[in-house]
């Protein structure tokens, strides 16, 4: 036996004689194809350069001139002796002398068109070959809130607004050109805001524009806005549906990463790609500003497209040499293909099992020498990987996925005990859960909060989130353990903006089935915190203990619906990285002296997530609404009753007027007394905050969760005093 292993080793031997009689033809063979690779690919990048710039500079002339478009308009409107009478010709024209502007809109700030006309707005645009027309209607008094409308006016400046896709123009996708007038005073100097002109462009043309641009094969052209979203893309499912940024976290593809930032920057430049997700073959882009509206175009040449003759050329000349070696190497073939034939075999079933096919049959190999024992392991190995995803899939329905891995790759992984580490923990609850759902089946209770949890708890594992406890409604969650994370006060803070992010969606199935509207509390806080198996030898789990957890949970009741608050301790960690819309400075209960805790819109950094705006504004009430009200404290209702009248009322919350005793920070469960609404069920909210004037409180509610016949009646209500 060992004779005949020897003989098969100095046959390998031999045939290495033979191997080394190819190097030189290699070497010159290797060496064309690198030199000719670099020629294509270097012409490549020139060519790549100057295309992006080019096309960059066409387009932005097609931009500059829509914005010419309001010039003329805010002219007249900033003269002092212009008649308001013709403002709507001049509009008119304005969109037959711009053929590249699809419509043209005036808005007037309030009482700004005349003493006796509140609001005003002119709309003209083209449909069919035609010029229509739109006024101010109750759906259109809105427009302050419009992209195209608030952000000139907040920057003061014209600018171009995000894309969007206008669905009064066949779901076209569309931008616009937003420019403020403003009141002249006696001596011509600018006086105070008076509206905006915002000039509509479809980009239709842009879309047909770079998709018509013809180079090598598999190139590609893209451009994104000044926040990274695809404006165009060659899929189509990307366009205003992703940003660089979010595919390359898809990916996880640093190089995608490293061109958005570049594409955001002013000028132009290079990036090389040598293989990636989304580019498998390897890609050169050049990118080019588009100085107005800020947005980047990229040039993308495929490097296997370039590449594919010399590759071709080289594989031909590869082909010949090998059938050239192979003639010298048939006798050798026949020799050792009964020890090449079981190692093929092996080596395929290991590399099943790398890719994860761990069911191998490597029964027919009978030898009784190392290959046979190294045949008697691979199967022993596939067949204990089984029993271990087994177990992985089994437990990871109970517990995280670092955890299992935890307990399963260490073998003091089920000991009892902790360490001392600092975390960010996070908790949250939705608002009124409990008393909504009291009188649901108990099956919609459970698809009613399986959606809601199903969705977080997808969210939080993105965020490589470690969940403690899920208590009902609530959410006991934290970061930086058991794996080391020197980031988890972003991440905790970017996880929880995206949590609330998706209550929207969540709550537009809600509504779609008749189920109520739910809101969402997260609080977060960052400390020094045990964690580690908590129990005993015969049940336990892996969690976190302390004051830090304690003190969280504490934060979280101060919490309204669709808030994010951060404590002192993850705000000192973020620092500038952080957006902050209020500051607030309240009592807690075990804690000496005030405590600030800071109400989160946004994070910068490496996991940047804004909360999305579902800020409204109070609508005074002709008619106002009586309530009766209860006060909360942990879920438990007070019995005795208080009455008032909601004075103002928004989407989300309320100003109610009462004469008995209200707190600010009081949870409250209120019902209308009106008996129109009896069965209409209830709503509950926080008492944000309470101003005592002459007998009478005025409390402001932040509405926590609302019954759905209730949210219906505040809809129209809002509606009716809006008209």
């Amino acid at each position: 036996m060992k004779t005949r292993i020897w003989n098969h080793i100095i046959f390998k031997l031999a045939l290495m004689v033979i191997a080394a009689s190819s190097v030189v033809f290699g070497f010159v063979l290797t060496y064309s194809y690198t030199f000719s690779k670099e020629m294509i690919l270097k012409d490549a990048e020139r060519r790549a350069r100057y295309l992006a710039l080019s096309v960059a500079r066409r387009i932005e002339q097609e931009f500059r001139s829509v914005e010419k478009a309001p010039l003329g308009l805010k002219a007249f409107l900033e003269n002092p002796n212009s008649d308001l009478s013709n403002l709507d010709s001049f509009i008119k024209r304005t969109v037959r002398d711009y053929p590249e502007v699809f419509g043209v809109a005036v808005g007037f700030d309030e009482w700004s068109y005349n003493k006796e006309t509140p609001l005003y707005l002119s709309y003209y645009y083209r449909k069919n070959d035609k010029l229509m027309y739109e006024s101010l209607t109750p759906e259109t008094e809105d427009y302050f809130r419009e992209d195209w409308y608030h952000i000139p006016k907040v920057l003061d400046r014209p600018c171009w607004i995000e894309p969007y896709y206008e669905q009064s123009a066949g779901g076209l996708l569309m931008t616009s050109y937003s420019m403020p007038f403003y009141h002249v005073n006696p001596d011509g100097s600018q006086g105070a805001f008076r509206g905006i002109i915002s000039a509509d462009i479809s980009l239709e043309w842009l879309t047909k524009l770079v998709s018509s641009i013809t180079t090598v094969r598999d190139s590609q052209f893209f451009i994104i806005s000044d926040s990274g979203r695809f404006v165009t893309h060659p899929r189509s499912e990307y366009i205003m549906r992703e940003t660089l940024f979010s595919v390359a976290e898809n990916f996880n593809d640093t190089k995608l990463r490293e061109l958005g930032r570049a594409m955001l920057k002013e000028g132009s430049g290079l990036t090389v790609i040598d293989q990636s997700p989304l580019f498998p073959n390897g890609a050169i882009l050049a990118h080019a500003q588009i100085p107005s509206p800020k947005w980047s175009l990229a040039a993308v040449y495929s490097k296997g497209a370039l590449l594919e003759d010399i590759q071709r050329l080289h594989q031909e000349t590869l082909i010949l040499s090998v059938l050239g070696i192979l003639l010298m190497l048939v006798p050798s073939y026949l020799v050792a293909r009964s020890i090449a034939k079981p190692l093929r075999k092996m080596a395929a079933a290991a590399r099943k099992i790398k890719q994860g096919e761990l069911d191998i049959d490597l029964s027919d190999i009978k030898a009784r020498d190392e290959v046979g024992e190294l045949a008697e392991s691979l199967t022993e190995m596939s067949q204990g990987l089984k029993e271990r995803d087994f177990i992985r899939d089994t437990f990871g329905r109970y517990l995280t996925k670092e955890v299992v891995s935890s307990i399963l790759e260490s073998k003091d992984g089920l000991k009892l005990g902790g360490e001392q580490r600092e975390i960010s923990v996070m908790m949250s609850d939705l608002r009124g859960f409990t008393a909504l759902t009291s009188n649901m089946a108990p099956e919609d209770v459970i698809k009613f909060l399986n959606r809601y949890l199903g969705s977080m708890i997808d969210i939080l594992i993105e965020y490589r989130g470690t969940i403690d406890e899920i208590i009902g409604d609530g959410i006991l969650a934290f970061f930086g353990a058991p794996q080391d994370l020197d980031d988890h006060p972003s991440r905790a803070v970017a996880c929880a903006l995206t949590m609330q992010n998706a209550m929207e969606h969540i709550n537009a199935l809600n509504e779609a089935e008749g189920l109520p509207h739910l809101e969402m509390g997260v609080a977060i806080n960052t400390g020094a915190v045990v964690v580690g198996n908590i129990g005993s030898e015969k049940r336990s789990k892996y969690g976190a203990v302390g004051a830090q957890v304690n003190f969280t949970g504490r934060m979280e009741s101060f919490t309204t619906g669709g808030q994010v608050l951060v404590s002192q301790s993850t705000y000192d960690k973020l620092g500038d990285k952080l957006e902050i819309k209020n500051t607030l400075s309240v009592e807690m209960k075990g804690v000496v002296g005030k405590v600030n805790l800071y109400q989160v819109t946004g994070i910068r950094g490496e996991h940047p997530v804004k909360l999305n705006d579902r800020c409204y504004k109070f609508k005074d009430l002709d008619n106002p609404l009586s309530v009766c009200f209860f006060g909360m404290d942990s879920k438990i209702i007070d019995e005795t009753s208080r009455k008032g009248s909601i004075v103002q009322l928004s989407p989300t919350g309320a100003v109610m007027k009462t004469a008995d005793p209200i707190n600010q920070w009081e949870d409250l469960r209120m019902s209308l007394c009106d008996e129109a609404y009896d069965g209409f069920g209830d709503m509950y909210g926080k008492v944000i905050s309470v101003i005592n004037d002459e007998g009478y409180a005025l409390a402001t509610i932040r509405f926590t969760s609302v019954a759905p016949q209730i949210y219906k009646v505040f809809r129209n209500t809002l509606a009716a005093d809006n008209s």
